[in-house]
């Protein structure tokens, strides 16, 4: 059988391209090597627009609603924003990324779990995906293996990544009694919403992380490759501090370690007949390293370019969704290329910007729609270089020197 579309990969890019492209009709093929729910070293915290993406009820596996960020300086200066509306989710994301399979399968996508690709070949007609089970022909494919794709490699559309392009996180899934998650979490008269917390200074170009669950937390710490100097030894210091901090104990027995793309997409994602989407072509934003929201987005123009492409629309090639995706947000990224590029400059650099949120209101409230992806980057960075230049330019001018 000749599929019209093969994904590799199961993750929020590949299934929510599988689901697409079924709903559009098509005949999809989805292969992904390991068996969901599966563990995934992630925060978990989705921002409003994921939810604005996605046209299916996810709910079920919302564990929190968050409503709040705390913000911790390299020094330990505390910032803390609140507001009444909703400012993100918490999920699971074994669950999260199972649900979306799932509702993949329900959309028409047949799924292949356990199933490991080991080669592309593009030929005149098609794609052959060579896996461990057999070898699946398809006209076109959709490249969701995440960072370490093997689609990107065999292709050549992504060899390897420079240690400058690579993030390293440490995660754990820490198993916490509910009360303890709402003492130090919960915002007060927010109807149960919680304060998500983010710490600045353990590493240069990096950050620490604490995302509260129903019954557990995610700890978590990341830094860029070039810039890694003992993270097993921060991340053991970042714990016992958490533990100090709320007088609890801390069970690290369910931690993994994954790579995050954090300098943008790739150049190219595209061959004649192969498309990159999520991670697998560095969509996650250097700023914050999210990147569910660009998985769903990349998914979904995939599938209906593929669409487009199979249905024979003049001018229609996977060109198409390359100028889709840079149209949409390829400029956005740029931008938090940049404000990446200013804030981690430094351990200075990100004191200065946690104690100008923490004097100013308005540099508050920026930085917080910033992070939690309320606005987009470019929108953030001339609200926060208007706000610097007309009441901090003290430190904006050290900022950039």
């Amino acid at each position: 059988m000749v599929w019209d579309l093969i994904i590799a990969g199961g993750g929020p890019a590949g299934a929510t391209c599988a689901r697409r492209a079924a709903q559009l009709g098509l005949d999809v093929l989805l292969i992904e090597k390991q068996n969901h729910p599966r563990r995934k070293a992630c925060g978990g915290g989705l921002t409003p627009r994921v939810g604005d993406a996605l046209d299916l009820d996810f709910s079920p596996v919302v564990e929190r609603e968050q409503g709040g960020l705390r913000l911790f300086s390299p020094s330990g200066l505390a910032v803390t924003e609140k507001r009444a509306e909703l400012t993100g989710y918490l999920v699971r994301r074994e669950d999260f990324d199972h649900l979306l399979l799932k509702k993949a399968e329900e959309a028409g996508a047949t799924v292949l779990e356990g199933i490991t690709v080991l080669d592309v070949i593009e030929t005149s007609s098609g794609v052959d995906v060579v896996t461990d089970d057999k070898t699946y022909t398809a006209r076109l494919l959709v490249g969701a293996d995440g960072v370490n794709s093997t689609v990107a490699r065999r292709t050549q559309l992504k060899p390897r990544w420079r240690d400058d392009e690579i993030c390293l996180c440490i995660e754990a899934s820490v198993p916490m009694d509910s009360s303890d998650i709402e003492r130090i979490f919960a915002i007060p008269d927010s109807s149960g919403r919680v304060f998500i917390e983010i710490y600045f200074g353990a590493l240069r170009h990096g950050y620490a992380w604490a995302f509260p669950k129903r019954e557990e937390i995610s700890l978590g710490i990341g830094v860029l490759v070039s810039e890694l100097e003992d993270l097993r030894g921060v991340w053991k210091r970042f714990v016992a501090s958490f533990e100090d901090r709320y007088g609890v104990r801390v069970d690290l027995s369910n931690t993994t370690a994954a790579r995050v793309p954090l300098k943008g997409p790739i150049k190219n994602t595209v061959t004649k007949r192969v498309m990159l989407v999520g991670d697998a072509g560095g969509f996650v934003s250097p700023a914050t390293g999210e990147g569910i929201y660009y998985a769903i987005e990349t998914g979904r123009l995939a599938a209906e370019v593929s669409k487009e492409i199979l249905s024979g629309a003049e001018g229609m090639t996977t060109q198409t969704y390359q100028q889709r995706w840079r149209r949409a947000f390829g400029k956005d990224l740029d931008v938090a290329n940049f404000l990446a590029g200013m804030m981690f400059h430094s351990i200075e650099n990100m004191e200065a910007v946690c104690r100008m949120a923490h004097d100013d209101p308005v540099m508050r409230s920026h930085t917080f729609e910033m992070i939690t992806g309320a606005v987009t980057y470019k929108e953030s960075r001339n609200r926060l270089i208007k706000r610097m230049l007309r009441k901090h330019l003290g430190t904006a001018v050290k900022m950039v020197l």
